[in-house]
């Protein structure tokens, strides 16, 4: 095969070393039209070699080109990714300020550690004002049940109401009695 490749480049001596034609010539079907084409040339083998080699470029190019794309597509999408993780950085992933470079979430928990909060069953476990939770507890039973299912359980009316087993606007009007009822005790005293 190597008298057959050296006739091809006296021939066409600009071809030697150029790496896509060394590369066509590697495969064994190029190689056959390659001898059929040094052993009897003609117009018809030498353009059926041509056409041959176009395509086969064509595919190297069109290769080199996806290869190039995609490089360049997945650099440009790590710096958009880089970019917007900078700017909308979560509030535990900025940094504290000092020297460490110590992050929020830098001080909470560690590893293992965990917390158990139990909640809270009642509003009088949340409410902290002293004033307030006097206020609170001169509320009927049936008031404060209301009230610590509407913004504890954060319930609707209508819900209320069917756990209750009275109606909706019952519920409404207890709610806003207990409402007015801690308003005035707070602000009269």
């Amino acid at each position: 095969m190597r008298e057959v490749e050296e006739k091809f480049y006296k021939e066409f001596p600009n071809l030697r070393g150029n790496r896509a034609v060394e590369a066509f010539l590697r495969k064994p079907e190029h190689q056959e039209m390659l001898k059929e084409f040094v052993d009897s040339p003609s117009q018809t083998r030498k353009e059926h070699l041509d056409h041959a080699f176009k395509v086969y470029y064509f595919g190297l190019r069109f290769t080199s080109y996806l290869n190039t794309s995609l490089y360049f597509q997945s650099v440009n999408y790590d710096k958009r990714m880089r970019r917007f993780a900078q700017h909308n950085a979560l509030t535990l992933d900025q940094s504290v300020g000092d020297e460490d470079g110590t992050t929020f979430k830098d001080q909470l928990l560690n590893e293992g550690e965990i917390l158990y909060m139990e909640s809270p069953t009642s509003l009088k476990d949340c409410i902290e004002d002293e004033r307030l939770l006097e206020a609170y507890f001169l509320l009927t039973d049936k008031q404060r049940e209301v009230l610590d299912m509407a913004y504890l359980l954060e319930l609707k009316d209508t819900e209320i109401a069917k756990r209750m087993n009275t109606s909706q606007q019952a519920v409404s009007k207890s709610r806003k009695k207990a409402l007015k009822k801690l308003r005035c005790l707070l602000t009269n005293g």
